[in-house]
């Protein structure tokens, strides 16, 4: 029994050892950056990309499983000592590198990324200095931070957070000492990678945008999912002057289905889709790609009345164009034609949500729109 235990642990070890690496791989600079950039340059529908997608996550899981499996197959068999510990020697080496490169190389990351920070802030140049400005971008190097100062930006600021442990904290004592080195300013607005727990940043950003000008520098770590939050909630605050280098925004066509379920693209910049998670909130409905959300809870269906109260309350903390448009079972094409009327006077991009998808309405919209 104890030798089944200590041989399901080491299965599950080489599995880490080599989906860690593997997927860092295939997500930021592999397939699915190969995937996204080649659709884009084709138009490809989104279905097949989602497809193609999907077929790629699958592959992924699939390799590393059998990987997994045929090295731990052979350190069984195997009569080595030598063999039996420079396999998973060799393994950890590169799981530990891998988790170095992602926890405190972020510039390694946004390079096969698809971003050149160094580049991407050249000849920004405020016109007015009785304004207030932002660039945004993922985390600066020590020359970044120089290039910045000698641009004459006024400050920088840092949404990294010292409980996104281990790489934020150690990152964020590098880039205060490079800060003080060249004599920049460098503020810090601590934003968690997700909604919850960052009122009183949202909260500071606002007393900043009303009270200070200047040209600052925005940043998070890759350049992703918070500095689009801050950039969405600055928009709303009314900074009238917001200057974007080559920020990375997720799009609908980056996740092939959502968590609760597949969306539909009901036509050019209206989608229909699952109550978002977290996650989900964070990568797509709060960066400023969506310009309106439209609920279609009914709230007089108990089990619903947590979730509206919950996307009230994320509403309420990040500035966005919400709509709560509830709709009954007896949902049919005379209120079809109305919510239609509805789409059509906001901004798009729009999302429509219920909770499924796979509900009645849901499937009466996406067969009668």
């Amino acid at each position: 029994m104890k030798n089944k235990i200590q041989s399901i642990i080491l299965f599950l070890y080489l599995w880490l050892c080599i989906g860690f690496p593997l997927g860092l791989w295939v997500l930021l600079a592999g397939p699915s950056k190969w995937l996204a950039e080649y659709a884009r340059s084709t138009e490809m529908e989104m279905s097949k990309e989602n497809i193609i997608g999907k077929i790629i996550i699958i592959l992924y899981v699939i390799v590393a499983f059998l990987l997994a499996l045929l090295l731990h197959w052979l350190i069984k068999r195997s009569k080595s000592k030598a063999v039996k510990w420079f396999i998973p020697g060799i393994l950890t080496l590169i799981l530990l590198t891998s988790v170095y490169i992602f926890s405190f190389n972020p510039q390694w990351l946004i390079s096969y990324s698809g971003g050149d920070p160094i580049q991407n802030i050249e000849n920004h140049q405020q016109k007015n200095k009785d304004q207030l400005a932002f660039v945004y971008g993922a985390y600066p190097n020590e020359e970044m931070i120089k290039s910045l100062k000698e641009q004459g930006y006024d400050g920088i600021i840092s949404l990294l957070h010292e409980m996104v442990i281990p790489a934020e904290p150690a990152l964020m004592k590098d880039e205060n000492e490079i800060a003080v080195k060249y004599g920049i300013k460098l503020i810090n607005m601590p934003m968690m990678p997700w909604i919850s727990g960052n009122e009183k940043t949202l909260q500071a950003a606002k007393e900043f945008i009303e009270n200070e000008k200047g040209l600052y520098y925005v940043h998070c770590y890759l350049g992703r999912d918070r500095i689009n939050i801050f950039k969405s909630a600055a928009k709303k605050y009314g900074v009238k002057t917001s200057l974007d280098k080559n920020i990375t925004t997720r799009t609908m066509e980056d996740q092939p289905n959502w968590e609760r379920g597949d969306y539909f693209k009901l036509e050019e910049g209206i989608y229909l889709t699952p109550y978002p998670t977290d996650d989900e909130f964070t990568m797509f409905v709060l960066n400023d790609y969506f310009k309106t959300v439209i609920s279609l809870l009914d709230n007089n269906v108990v089990d619903n009345q947590p979730w509206i109260a919950k996307e009230e309350k994320i509403f309420t903390d990040y500035p966005m164009n919400y709509v709560h448009y509830p709709l009954a079972s007896t949902f049919n094409q005379k209120d079809l034609d109305a919510l239609k009327a509805l789409i059509n006077s906001k901004e798009k991009p729009i999302l429509l949500h219920g909770f499924l998808t796979t509900d009645p309405i849901s499937k009466f919209i996406v067969a009668h729109y």
